[in-house]
């Protein structure tokens, strides 16, 4: 890291690293002490997928968290190794994703470090890291991915593409850097699909880089860039072609159909331009809308008018500059078209909306580091005016330490919201009240705390507003079973059936559960065992509905079947809740040898029947 420096000492650069490392990890230590949110819950907790016996192998390339459109096998990989070395702990996971942002961080000011070294007005090299690294490092926006175990794709793939970009601009041996450069390609890949930047990016850094004096034609350039780096180029093309090859022989298609009915193009092109704006807005205001849902209607850009056409004219405006300033080599050009090309994947110009949020802080962490690394050559290429040059560089500290004292703030507030299932879908509703992903995602974090009194209000609410929410009534379904009531579970359960979100493999694996636990508690026995295989032939990794199954066959009599499906089932609940389901088995199998030969009508106690677990709306979480 530090070889690339002439003008500072290798302490200096040493301290500075050291200092910005504690600074960054202090400001995020509470996060040792956050829980699991959102998918984390029912990817680490709830459902057994990486947590039982080999299953997880073939979930690294289909299937996880019943995907059908993403492919993140080390993504998937790294959550398994997780889950196994530290028994589903979410203390333990949260340092790791911490430990992930220091590295990138480090490799941000590394960046920042090779950029200026190929500049020939580079100075101050001291400046550029400690700059680099503090802006990225306490940048508010990068809470979520931080805080949120869930992102660590997003911190992996961008940790890859900072490693490739840093040895295409480092390495001085062509056939070396192009096999470095490819193999971070890939493992960016593979971490998530927004590593499609990676390319443009290195073709940008290039034309800074390896294309000579400015004096030199566009066309002479280019030539020279390709005689330089073309085995590179070669290198990821290969790359990109064997990834697309893996991707295809593990999904069956590169990119899945989806139900969905994109806008017209004109208006895509206008969501495209509000997205890009959003998201040069976040980082320069990041605490403005921040929160873990950002539902904005499609519908609005199929409206022109004049807001829309200053929006429009805005975002083509800074397109416009990056391309000019390029082309002239000034590093500010450089800046907006990474920043653009790292954006590309989450703009919406190709293919449908898979999220029912528009736009998401973690979507531009790519575009973060590429930006605070590019930024300080970008800032002493500029041409200050004499009278200012004095001023500028005080100017310049004091608006630095003010934005740093207020990102820390940021941070230290924000970071609990997303500590907590209560306190992160407590923030999204006071967001939003009218969301119903929030409320539905509220509910359950009240169920999963035993706050049922305030998860019924919530309900009453919805179903009182006759809002359709599928998750909603799973949830109401399962607290009337939890009260022993299976009539009024019916009735919620009555009023999803022929919703079409119910086809959903989760939502509908869930919805046989709860009918199974229906027929348990009506003494249905028969039926309560059919519906159960039903649901286990969904996911025999959920063990939910292989608990109903155990119940209903001892009492039914067949206690030896029983007892096998309750060894099998027990081992996929987390340690914590494995004694307390041996203990309510072992009840029931008392209350059965006190009592007459099992039958049909003898009653299970509500005591020992196993009740189902919230369910929330947790398949959209890693969406885009």
């Amino acid at each position: 890291m530090f070889s690339s420096t002439n003008s500072s000492s290798k302490w200096a650069l040493a301290l500075c690293t050291a200092i910005v490392s504690l600074i960054i990890v202090l400001t995020y230590w509470p996060v040792a002490h956050a829980q699991f949110v959102y998918t984390d819950i029912i990817d680490f907790q709830k459902m057994a997928w990486l947590r039982h016996g080999d299953r997880w192998m073939p979930l690294l390339f289909r299937g996880f968290n019943n995907w059908t459109i993403y492919f993140r096998p080390l993504g998937v990989a790294l959550f398994t190794l997780q889950v196994r070395l530290f028994d589903a702990q979410p203390g333990p996971m949260h340092l790791v994703s911490l430990a992930l942002h220091l590295v990138n961080t480090l490799l941000v000011g590394t960046f920042a470090l090779q950029i200026g070294k190929h500049d020939p007005v580079q100075k101050h090299r001291l400046g550029v890291l400690c700059i680099s690294t503090l802006l990225y490092g306490l940048h508010p926006l990068l809470v979520e991915p931080v805080v949120w175990i869930g992102c660590q794709f997003e911190l992996t793939a961008t940790l890859f593409m900072l490693l490739g970009w840093i040895a295409n601009i480092d390495m001085a041996r062509p056939g070396l850097r192009a096999l470095i450069v490819a193999i971070c390609f890939f493992l960016a890949a593979a971490s998530k699909e927004s590593a499609a930047a990676f390319p443009f990016v290195i073709v940008t850094l290039d034309w800074f880089i390896r294309t000579g004096p400015n004096n030199s034609s566009i066309s002479a350039r280019i030539r020279k860039l390709l005689t330089h780096n073309w085995l590179t180029y070669a290198a990821i093309v290969l790359t990109g072609l064997a990834y697309l090859t893996i991707r295809h022989g593990a999904l069956g298609v590169l990119v899945p159909a989806v139900d969905t009915h994109p806008l017209p193009l004109w208006a895509r092109l206008q969501e495209s331009a509000f997205l890009y704006l959003r998201y040069w807005r976040m980082f320069f205001w990041p605490t403005m809308g921040m929160g873990p849902l950002h539902p904005i209607p499609s519908q609005q850009f199929l409206h022109f008018n004049a807001s829309t056409a200053l929006q429009d004219t805005g975002a083509a405006c800074i397109l416009i500059m990056g391309i000019l300033l390029t082309l002239r080599r000034r590093h500010f050009g450089g800046l907006i078209l990474g920043v653009t090309f790292s954006l590309l994947p989450v703009l919406h110009l190709i293919g449908p909306n898979f999220d029912a949020s528009l736009y998401h802080e973690r979507y531009a962490m790519t575009a973060l580091a590429l930006a605070c690394a590019w930024l300080p050559t970008s800032l002493q290429q500029m041409s200050v005016p004499p009278s200012v040059h004095r001023l500028l560089p005080l100017a310049g500290k004091l608006i630095l330490s003010a934005w740093l004292i207020l990102a820390v703030i940021t941070i230290r507030v924000t970071a609990p919201l997303w500590s907590t299932q209560i306190n992160l879908w407590t923030w999204a509703v006071q967001n939003d009240p009218t969301s119903i992903n929030a409320r539905d995602e509220l509910i359950s974090a009240y169920m999963e705390q035993g706050d049922d009194a305030s998860a019924w209000k919530l309900i009453d609410e919805i179903v009182k507003n006759h809002e359709q929410c599928v998750t909603c009534m799973l949830n109401a379904a399962t607290l009337s079973i939890g009260e022993g009531n299976p009539q009024r579970a019916s009735f919620f359960l009555q009023k999803v059936k022929d919703l079409p979100e119910l086809n959903s493999r989760s939502n509908f694996r869930t919805y046989l559960t709860l009918i199974a636990q229906i027929e348990v508690l009506q003494d249905h026995y028969k039926q309560a065992e059919a519906v159960a295989r039903t649901a286990i032939a969904l996911d025999n990794l959920d063990p939910q509905p292989q608990l109903v199954l155990a119940v209903a066959l001892a009492m039914q009599g067949q206690i030896t079947a029983a007892v096998q499906v309750e060894d099998a089932a027990t081992p996929l609940l987390t340690k914590d809740k494995q004694v307390k389901e041996r203990q309510k088995f072992e009840a029931l199998k008392d209350y059965l040898r006190t009592h007459p030969a099992a039958n049909q009508t003898l009653r299970a106690p509500s005591s020992v029947v196993p009740h189902p677990q919230s369910t929330g709306n947790h398949s959209g979480g890693h969406e885009g």
